[in-house]
């Protein structure tokens, strides 16, 4: 005669860090990790790139932009290099981005 074992079912993990801002993120149809914290880039083409989760400027000429995020620091390298809009958490870089590098 064998003895029936209940399976217990794992709950899914609601605990875990993020998971509240990831079900009100998708309650209210936001982009997912806009309240996160974390940064978003978004590149269009290699001739603007519209970054949201921005912190401050760190260092600005014609050929680098470096920003500083919640997540750290993103270099931008190019040519005729410029911000066109700076708010309290987003920019707008604009120019000939040759490359983007996470530091």
């Amino acid at each position: 005669m064998s003895v029936g074992r209940s399976k217990s079912r794992k709950k899914k993990n609601s605990n875990k860090p993020g998971a509240l801002s990831e079900r009100v993120e998708h309650m209210l149809e936001l982009p997912v990790g806009s309240l996160s914290g974390a940064v978003r880039i978004e590149l269009l083409g290699n001739q603007r790139a519209i970054v949201d989760g921005c912190r401050g400027i760190v260092e600005y000429s014609d050929g680098l932009i470096r920003m500083q995020t919640g997540s750290g620091m993103i270099r931008f390298t190019g040519n005729v290099l410029s911000i066109s809009c700076l708010t309290e958490d987003s920019a707008v870089i604009e120019g000939s981005i040759l490359s983007l590098e996470y530091l």
